[in-house]
């Protein structure tokens, strides 16, 4: 079999992010069994800094681990995805209100980063739609991951770690046109204004649209991709 990786580097945190990699861009299809054995092939590395892997991604939500059956990459059903976004909206809404009150200059400093750079990624080059859609995916994090640290509610940070699953964020920003990134890149202006003037209902209108368009677009995407498979069928 060949290696996916041939590099020397093989730090228990080197061998989660390439695994972590592969999860996200589907080189290893939601409900496949994750064998130790292969994946330390696959990464060219021993299985303990694998099964340690494993664990992390568990922890992330790429991952579930069943007893007597092991490790299985995680899957969604169209329910589950419902399911999902309706607390992500909940949720990451009333985390804009509370930070609306308590954001500081850096962590809207921060944000305008990651939006400015979401902007402009729709007039850059990448080398592979790849690397582009890891681009928009790691600043559209640091966009909420923000808001979450700003709310100051670490059990609600928490719970938003549980259910964002960061497959499926990979998968709809692969499917999304110029237009709907636009559309994306409004909302998080309008969240950003919103926290600017510390006006937290806003804030959260704005967020819950925001999520509840993600989740369109991703069901949209999800059904273009079975047609296709069926097609080629």
């Amino acid at each position: 079999m060949n290696k996916l990786y041939t590099t020397d580097e093989t730090s228990a945190d080197q061998v989660y992010q390439r695994l972590r990699r592969l999860l996200i861009e589907g080189h290893y299809p939601p409900g496949s069994r994750l064998i130790e054995e292969r994946l330390a092939q696959d990464l060219g590395v021993s299985r303990t800094p694998v099964r340690q892997a494993l664990v992390r991604a568990a922890a992330e939500g790429l991952v579930q681990i069943f007893p007597n059956r092991g490790a299985v990459a995680r899957s969604f059903t169209v329910d589950d995805l419902i399911e999902m976004y309706d607390l992500r909206a909940l949720l990451e809404g009333h985390a804009a209100y509370l930070a609306a009150r308590r954001i500081t200059a850096e962590q809207l400093a921060r944000m305008e980063m990651a939006a400015t750079a979401l902007e402009q990624s729709l007039t850059l080059t990448f080398e592979r739609r790849q690397d582009e859609v890891h681009f928009l995916v790691e600043h559209n994090a640091v966009f909420h991951q923000t808001i979450a640290e700003a709310a100051g509610n670490q059990r609600l940070i928490t719970m938003l770690n549980q259910i964002v699953a960061v497959p499926l964020q990979f998968r709809s920003f692969y499917w999304y046109q110029p237009d709907q990134r636009q559309i994306s890149n409004f909302f998080h202006r309008s969240i950003l204004n919103a926290l600017r003037l510390g006006d937290g209902d806003r804030a959260r209108a704005m967020m819950r649209e925001h999520i509840f368009y993600g989740r369109d677009v991703l069901l949209q995407s999800r059904s273009a991709e079975e047609t296709a498979a069926s097609g080629e069928e």
